[in-house]
């Protein structure tokens, strides 16, 4: 453990989606999931036309591009219970998640969940996982109110931790994230996911500036150990 990125910390802070859960490719095939549910075809451009789209302007998107039957309201609970149905049934940690939060337990560092999926997802996922026991807390950024624009889930997780952002690790794979928790002092390890490949910001990738920006950096977590 020589010189390790882990070295006096007294908090790690995990993202769940995208850094210890493999689900990033579930938001890309979820659109053409719910319109197979009722009955339509989805079309090749369906992800391309509404990956930039929250769940409000995606239900339009089917009323006037799908003829679909259903108010927007309607359309928002039935992918809610198909998201639902994801998280409690299929998704997968990523290689090496469970061993590294079992190691970092086993060292004394406390773990917090900090995520922007929502709790009843996030529980299900975990226990069906077998990794909420690793876990001292699991804070939602709708428990708090916020997103991960801002630092507040990072800064209540260290705070229930009884650590300083200085002494806490962030680990996550979003570059929007990843800026937020440096700029309120926070250490950060990046862990990588594919689906950053997809996601640019000319003319650096968002992998390429994510790395310019952390502490350090992984594709499987046990790497740091």
């Amino acid at each position: 453990m020589k010189n390790s990125i882990l070295d006096g910390i007294k908090c790690a802070i995990f993202d769940m989606d995208g850094t210890i859960l493999d689900s990033m490719g579930m938001w890309h095939t979820i659109a053409d999931k719910y319109l197979e549910s009722i009955g339509k075809v989805p079309r090749k451009d369906l992800w391309d036309n509404v990956k930039r789209l929250n769940m409000v302007e995606t239900a339009q998107y089917f009323i006037d591009e799908y003829g679909v039957q259903k108010t927007i309201e309607e359309i928002g609970v039935e992918v809610k219970e198909l998201i639902m149905k994801f998280y409690a049934e299929s998704l997968e940690l990523k290689e090496g998640a469970k061993s590294f939060l079992k190691t970092l337990n086993e060292r004394g560092i406390p773990c917090v969940l900090a995520t922007a999926t929502e709790r009843s997802c996030t529980i299900a996922c975990m226990k069906r996982l077998d990794c909420e026991k690793y876990f001292k807390e699991i804070i939602t950024c709708l428990d708090l109110n916020t997103s991960k624009s801002s630092p507040l889930i990072f800064e209540e997780s260290a705070r229930r931790c009884g650590a300083k952002a200085e002494e806490s690790l962030v680990f996550e794979d979003a570059l929007h994230a990843i800026r937020t928790a440096k700029k309120a002092g926070f250490k950060v390890c990046a862990v990588y996911d594919k689906s950053d490949e997809e996601q640019t910001e000319p003319p650096l990738t968002d992998w390429e500036r994510i790395l310019s920006l952390c502490d350090a950096s992984c594709t499987n977590l046990m790497e740091l150990i």
